[in-house]
């Protein structure tokens, strides 16, 4: 089978250290004006027992993270549009005729992706605020105010000061697209999301993280990760 590492534009050559079994080369083939990254692995492992395989923690931490490497170093010299962990193709010719099916929407990704790259940034609190005071004047006020603030915590209404980083952020970038769930349950974390960010915007970008960080020393933590092949925005 052929196991998809992403696709760029054609006449792009490179030679990639690993593949995703950890035996087999990185090869590429071209059609309809678009160049494919792949590598020929077992029908076995990457076909009929991929789901158990997944599975199997041990195997898909080792996997995920040499799909990773290859993904990265091509993209380190080329746009790449990244294929999803687990992406295989029976034959060279159902590759070529996916390619083929899906060519004028891979193109215009392509296009919008170029020159750009991904950036995860999360917000932690540096410790646990402590709840403000509920005032009432009876005891039925007391319950409806404590009510409504575990409903405005449950809405993960953001504080001002973070609307406006966040909105700063999504000045200067592409794109931006939420975080998963896998994440989401750190603890003291506030907020998080992905960036498309222009290479060339970085200055302008990191400017904003270092006001923040400085202006938010004593209470938040800012956790900036990247770049990464734009796995969120393809």
């Amino acid at each position: 089978m052929l196991y998809l590492y992403g696709i760029s534009a054609p006449g792009q050559k490179m030679k990639i250290s690993s593949a995703i079994d950890g035996a087999s080369s990185v090869q590429s083939i071209e059609n309809s004006g678009l160049q494919a990254w792949f590598s020929r692995v077992s029908g076995e492992e990457f076909g009929e027992n991929l789901a158990k395989n997944m599975e199997n923690l041990e195997w898909l931490a080792a996997a995920s993270v040499r799909h990773q490497r290859v993904v990265s170093q091509i993209s380190a010299g080329i746009t790449l549009l990244p294929a999803r962990f687990g992406t295989v193709f029976a034959s060279e010719s159902s590759l070529l005729d996916h390619i083929k099916q899906q060519k004028t929407k891979l193109l215009a990704t392509l296009k919008r992706i170029e020159g750009s790259e991904e950036w995860g940034v999360k917000l932690f609190l540096r410790s646990a605020s402590p709840p403000a005071p509920v005032e009432a004047a009876s005891g039925r006020d007391y319950l409806r105010a404590k009510a409504a603030a575990v409903q405005s915590r449950k809405r993960h209404e953001l504080d001002p000061e973070v609307v406006e980083f966040v909105r700063e952020l999504q000045a200067i970038a592409a794109d931006s697209a939420p975080a998963g769930k896998v994440s989401s349950g750190q603890n003291r974390l506030e907020w998080q999301a992905s960036f498309l960010l222009r290479k060339k915007d970085r200055p302008k970008w990191d400017r904003v993280l270092k006001h923040y960080a400085t202006r938010w020393a004593d209470r938040r933590e800012i956790e900036c990760t990247g770049p990464w092949p734009p796995y969120s925005f393809v």
